[in-house]
C-alpha cells in the first residue's frame, strides 16, 4: 500500500506536464511519415518549403544538430501542425509553465516522464485510474492522502 501510494502521488505531481508528452507519444503513431520523412536530410534545404518556413529559427544551427535532434524538431512541428487551435493554446500554455521551473525541477520531471514511459500499457492505465480516483476525492480527503503521504516518506528516512 505504501508503495502504490508513492507511487500514485509521485505520478499526480508530473501527470500535468507530462500530460501533453504522453499525448504526444500517442499522437506520433497517427501522423502521417510523409512531412516527417524528410527529417533524416542533414540539409535545412532539404525540407519542404512549409516545414522550412515554420522552422526558421532553427536555420543556422540545423547543421550543428544531430540526426536525432532534427528528427524531433520535425516530429513536433508534425503534432503541432495535426493539432486544433485549442490544444495548441494548451500546449502554449503548458510550454510556458515548463519554461518557468527552475533547471532542478524540469530534471526532475524529465526523470519522471522516463520512468512513466518505462511503464508497462497495464500500469499506466492503473496510474491513470488511481489519478480519477484521486480527483474525484473532496480536497479535505485529498489533503489528508498526501499528510498520510508525507508522514510515511519522513518516516522512511
Amino acid at each position: 500500500m505504501k508503495h502504490q501510494l508513492a507511487i500514485l502521488l509521485l505520478g499526480f505531481s508530473v501527470m500535468p506536464l507530462c500530460a501533453a508528452a504522453m499525448a504526444a507519444d500517442a499522437t506520433l503513431d497517427t501522423i502521417a511519415s510523409t512531412e516527417v520523412a524528410t527529417t533524416v536530410a542533414g540539409n535545412f534545404s532539404d525540407l519542404s518549403a512549409r516545414q522550412q518556413q515554420q522552422l526558421q529559427k532553427f536555420a543556422e544551427q540545423w547543421p550543428a544538430l544531430t540526426a536525432g535532434q532534427r528528427q524531433r524538431i520535425v516530429e513536433g512541428l508534425a503534432r503541432w501542425n495535426s493539432m486544433s487551435p485549442e490544444q495548441k493554446q494548451k500546449a502554449t500554455k503548458q510550454f510556458k509553465r515548463w519554461r518557468e521551473l527552475a533547471p532542478e525541477q524540469r530534471q526532475h520531471l524529465r526523470k519522471m516522464h522516463q520512468r512513466w514511459r518505462e511503464l508497462t500499457p497495464e500500469q499506466r492505465q492503473k496510474l491513470r485510474d488511481q489519478a480519477r480516483r484521486f480527483r474525484e476525492l473532496t480536497p479535505t480527503q485529498r489533503q489528508q492522502l498526501r499528510q498520510q503521504f508525507e508522514a510515511q516518506r519522513k518516516h522512511r528516512r
